[in-house]
């Protein structure tokens, strides 16, 4: 099961929700997985959904609601690993025409309407039941061990503006990206993600992310301390064989004698203990760390003007 499909799974068992929140839920979901129909000049609804108990859900919600006869296709999808596709139709009677007008899909001349309820967008409360109706229709989000993407598909230019000044109301900025025939409206950013699953109610997905992205940090930290150590080391190892070869310059051309006992102590320090820091070959010959890097450098200026 990918995340989305647990991020979903989790949302479909919470139903501590009101009258009100149900509705804007439903709302978006018809909105994005639903399509109103014309059959003999009487209205009927079907919303085609891709996930058992989000349909057994959402079935339960409109009989109980408004006690509307509803039908049940169930289709084996062939293309997509032989998965279910679940048809809830509420069929033409008395009603259809009011639920449709509470959703926000009417206007009460019947003319359509495409975009969201103003009174979906004006409540907090709403708008995040709004929002979870939104996702568990047409969102997605990236495992938590992959890079962070969260996204919402939009069929209409109308919705995804109304879905971006929905958004902006929790003081989320979204991006905007046309992808096939769908406005995809996204988060890329791991606070942004996490921020929209404890909106729209998955905890126990927020909570998954959040421990990963620390075990994910953890790994990072480790793994910049290694890079930085280990380039230090190779930076030292290779200053050490540089010293190593100014020492021979000397020697070969003038011998060590020639320099002051200061220095001929430091070069053969540094020979008997070629890989040692500078802190290290301090803490033999009890020289401070400048010190021992102010000899080698004279070292080094010596050999220089040998070659």
């Amino acid at each position: 099961m990918s995340f989305t499909d647990k991020v979903k799974e989790e949302l479909t068992h919470k139903d501590k929700y009101n009258y009100s929140e149900q509705l804007s839920e439903l709302s978006a979901l018809i909105r994005i997985d639903g399509s109103i129909q014309i059959s003999n000049k009487h209205l009927a609804v079907k919303v085609t959904l891709y996930h058992g108990n989000l349909a057994r859900r959402i079935y339960s919600l409109i009989k109980e609601r408004f006690g509307f006869s509803i039908e049940i296709r169930v289709r084996q999808d062939r293309k997509f690993n032989l998965s279910y596709n679940y048809d809830i139709i509420v069929t033409p009677q008395p009603g259809v025409r009011e639920f449709l007008l509470e959703l926000g899909f009417l206007t009460p001349k019947n003319n359509l309407v495409f975009h969201i309820k103003e009174e979906y967008l004006n409540s907090r409360q709403l708008s995040q039941a709004y929002l979870r109706g939104l996702f568990l229709a047409g969102g997605s989000v990236n495992s938590p061990q992959s890079e962070y993407h969260l996204e919402f598909r939009c069929e209409r230019e109308s919705l995804a503006e109304d879905l971006i000044e929905l958004l902006a109301n929790f003081d989320l900025k979204a991006h905007q990206t046309k992808h096939k025939k769908y406005q995809v409206i996204y988060f890329k950013s791991y606070a942004e993600v996490i921020k929209v699953l404890n909106i729209i109610g998955a905890h126990q997905a927020m909570l998954k992310m959040e421990n990963d992205h620390i075990v994910k940090e953890l790994k990072n930290n480790v793994n910049r301390r290694v890079n930085f150590e280990t380039a230090n080391l190779e930076k030292s190892v290779s200053a050490a064989m540089d010293q190593l070869e100014y020492i021979d310059i000397i020697e070969r051309e003038k011998g060590l004698e020639s320099l002051s006992s200061g220095l001929q102590e430091m070069a053969e320090i540094r020979r008997a203990n070629p890989y040692a820091s500078l802190k290290e070959l301090g803490e033999i010959i009890d020289l401070s760390k400048s010190g021992v890097n102010h000899r080698l450098r004279r070292i080094k200026k010596i050999a220089q003007n040998l070659t």
